[in-house]
């Protein structure tokens, strides 16, 4: 009897007859390795080819290879509003899409660039950081100095035979900061000739560019340190400018994180069937070896029953 009780425990936990289980990347070693090696790996090949053929010239002081090795450590601590992890969820595709053009802008996770969980993609999102950065190293900008208009102030400034915006004065006092009286921002772009111009955004440009963000400035940041995300916006821009002017540039319009229901929008009409998620596809293309006790015995002549085909989805890279 005990054997009889021992041997029937295994069966009320089992899953039912032709169910397939599928078990995320995040809890399976063997999953997470062959995962790294189809994402991290597939990317890092297809920049050191893309380099051997002239395509690319990454930053002399810039590692490909480090980098990568960061964005993967940071690529498992994201998850999305649910708490599910972005490698348990995101495409393939999409996760290779964001570690490559991480790699071509030179930047790093976290300090340059974000990488952002919005459905079954992952969404990369460039910082105002890493817009400066690249705009210091890949154009004629030397330095960006912003600063924030308050009612009060008196700010001029003038339009060049260039038909550029030029500053010339900025009358200020403290008695005038105040977070619910800002008129506007701008910033002094000097480059590295000596030559500068000027950028100027009112307060409903700047919220405007804000709404294009899932917080719709809504957010701590925005409310408690409304000047700072004013200056970081018109930093943005002021860079974003800058780089569009660039031959090879093919910078998004975003100065704010994606809009997760515009990502899942695009998602719907142009990434996989809702429902596929990363731990499915490589589920998919794994292969296992019948070790069971079970497999050994059964009759050669009679084939085991094999799961409908699936189509395979490569990446892209």
């Amino acid at each position: 009897m005990p054997n009889q009780q021992q041997a029937a425990a295994p069966a009320q936990g089992a899953a039912p007859q032709g169910a397939v289980q599928v078990q995320a990347p995040s809890q399976n070693n063997a999953l997470m390795k062959r995962m790294q090696e189809e994402t991290v790996s597939n990317v890092l090949d297809r920049v050191n080819a893309m380099q051997e053929a002239g395509e690319l010239v990454l930053p002399k002081d810039y590692n490909a290879g480090n980098a990568l090795k960061s964005a993967w450590l940071y690529l498992q601590t994201i998850a999305d509003k649910q708490g599910v992890k972005a490698i348990d969820k995101c495409t393939k595709e999409s996760i290779c899409n964001c570690l490559l053009e991480m790699v071509i802008k030179g930047e790093h996770p976290k300090q340059h660039c974000y990488f952002i969980p919005c459905g079954q993609s992952l969404e990369f999102w460039e910082r105002y950081t890493g817009k400066y950065m690249r705009a210091k190293r890949d154009t004629e900008v030397q330095t960006v100095n912003p600063q924030v208009i308050y009612e009060g102030d008196v700010f001029t400034y003038t339009v060049d035979e260039n038909g550029q915006y030029q500053f010339v004065s900025h009358q200020t006092d403290m008695a005038n900061i105040d977070l619910t009286k800002i008129k506007g921002a701008y910033a002094v772009v000097i480059n590295k000739d000596g030559s500068r111009h000027l950028e100027v955004m009112t307060l409903d440009q700047i919220r405007k560019a804000w709404g294009q963000g899932a917080a719709k400035g809504n957010s701590g940041a925005h409310v408690n340190f409304t000047d700072q995300m004013c200056k970081k916006t018109i930093i943005s821009r002021a860079c974003k400018i800058a780089l569009d002017s660039t031959s090879d540039n093919n910078d998004e319009d975003r100065m704010t994180p994606p809009d997760e229901s515009e990502a899942e929008r695009e998602q719907a009409q142009h990434r996989l069937p809702a429902g596929t998620t990363s731990g499915q596809q490589f589920e998919e293309n794994a292969q296992y070896e019948d070790v069971s006790e079970a497999g050994q015995g059964q009759d050669a002549a009679t084939p085991a029953p094999q799961p409908a085909a699936k189509p395979k989805r490569d990446c892209p890279i």
